[in-house]
């Protein structure tokens, strides 16, 4: 195990605004020698470095090996700095650690860390854990890749708190020591495929959550899964499953109500007709952070109340750019998934609607085969509107549906508009990243918001 006392002089690598600036500032306020590495020009990176530890050495436009030489003995990867970049080969041919944030901060603060992957659905669920774990009268916090480093919350925790982490592939390549008590793979479908070699590196990274868990923790699976049940199988802890159709799953759906196997009968927990959360997927995030919740408390002794857990579960209101409703116009209602950035997320998104929907599709591509989309799109959705640098390539993939092209988010709220009906949906789920058109998703969505107020109010006009 690092002995972080042992360790004076850190990289680390990648100075984001939210991770890499956390973990500078934890470790120099702990009297560390830092110094951060960007590949970013010194302009670009002025608003961070205005809010670092001033003891922080910053090296900016630069990530080449020499930087070893410099004596560190511990490298702190940043979340989107891929471990192949040959300063991190040189650190390992060095034989000096590098872990990622997560790591150090699991070195350094006591608690039940609950863990959560997977390729869609990881901060839903995230929230929905802490959420419902909170209900329970635990002491909980959360972070991680849901946007709080989980490095933040350090000196915050005891023995007895629950801690509910996200947790990215990126996250979890360079973990060596990290061991949630209760951890999950929410699903594993194409993802990331410009980064990983292929779907086995990718579901290997995924996998990387459950390594150090042994036959006293527990392993939530998605029972309809096929690669997270491969994997599952080679895992030390114990497994609980759930399923949207297996009715012999640790907890399933009925049809309208989850239900939860426990000590040879059943628990009727809630009938998804009160869920604020729409949608299958959202029914499956549900059932998972039933089981994580309820396996949390068994670690820490308590008794759970399913009463509470199913207030918290129809308490819960959901999150920003989740299949948000934002809005209605004309008898259009509009819904924000912008953080549906996978086939499989947006997959799920449309699986609730008959051919009255007008999806807005596109962005910056992440690899994947995207004409899997096109059998879950048949029948489900009345006509695309195509945003982003994907559109030349889509408008050849979903040929066979009525197609058009915008080439703002108002044009393609106006023109989706157009290609609708009173009682349809107008739909982001964009099954891509953001970055060709917006800073993140976040600000994808925010736009998206934003257009439909104005089009409520009659400040744009659609005809």
């Amino acid at each position: 195990m690092l002995n972080m006392e042992k360790i004076n002089r850190v990289l680390v690598v990648g100075l984001g605004h939210r991770t890499g600036l956390a973990v500078c500032n934890y470790l120099a306020g702990l009297g560390k020698a830092v110094t951060a590495s960007d590949i970013k020009p010194a302009d670009s990176l002025a608003e961070t470095v205005g809010r670092l530890d001033p003891a922080v050495r910053v090296v900016a436009g630069r990530q080449e090996p020499d930087l070893l030489d410099a004596g560190f003995e511990l490298l702190v990867l940043s979340p989107g700095v891929p471990k192949s970049i040959p300063l991190v080969r040189e650190a390992e041919r060095r034989s000096i650690p590098v872990i990622a944030e997560i790591e150090l901060a699991y070195l350094v603060m006591p608690g039940v860390f609950v863990g959560i992957t997977g390729t869609d659905g990881k901060t839903t669920t995230t929230t929905l854990t802490g959420h419902l774990l909170a209900a329970q009268g635990v002491e909980t916090l959360v972070g991680g890749n849901i946007g709080t480093p989980l490095i933040s919350l350090a000196g915050k925790t005891t023995g007895r708190t629950a801690v509910v982490v996200e947790l990215s592939s990126f996250q979890l390549e360079t973990v060596r020591e990290f061991r949630p008590r209760v951890a999950t793979i929410l699903n594993v479908t194409p993802d990331h495929l410009d980064r990983y070699r292929d779907m086995e590196e990718y579901g290997a990274a995924k996998f990387r959550i459950a390594m150090n868990q042994d036959g006293g923790d527990y392993f939530i699976a998605n029972g309809d899964d096929a690669r997270v049940m491969g994997g599952a199988a080679r895992v030390r802890s114990a497994v609980h499953t759930f399923s949207l159709a297996d009715r012999n799953a640790d907890i399933h759906y009925d049809g309208k109500s989850i239900v939860l196997r426990r000590n040879g009968g059943e628990v009727t927990i809630a009938g998804t007709a009160g869920l604020q959360i729409p949608g299958l997927h959202n029914v499956q995030n549900a059932m998972a952070a039933v089981l994580m919740t309820v396996s949390a408390c068994e670690i820490l002794g308590v008794a759970p109340d399913f009463s509470r857990i199913a207030d918290a579960l129809c308490s819960f209101r959901g999150l920003a750019h989740r299949m948000e409703p934002v809005g209605s116009f004309m008898g259009r209602s509009f819904i924000n998934d912008s953080k549906a950035t996978t086939v499989g997320a947006v997959e799920m998104a449309v699986r609730g609607f008959d051919g009255d929907c007008v999806l807005i599709l596109g962005g910056r591509t992440k690899g994947d085969d995207y004409s899997r989309l096109a059998d879950g799109l048949r029948g489900r959705v009345r006509g695309i509107v195509l945003i982003g640098e994907s559109r030349s390539d889509f408008s050849k993939i979903f040929s066979e549906f009525n197609l058009i092209e915008a080439d703002t988010m108002e044009d393609a709220v106006a023109k989706g508009m157009g290609m609708s009906s009173r009682g349809d949906t107008i739909l982001l789920s964009p099954a891509c990243a953001s970055f060709d058109m917006f800073e993140n998703y976040e600000e994808r969505g925010d736009r998206f918001r934003e257009t439909v107020r104005r089009l409520e109010s009659g400040d744009l006009r659609w005809t």
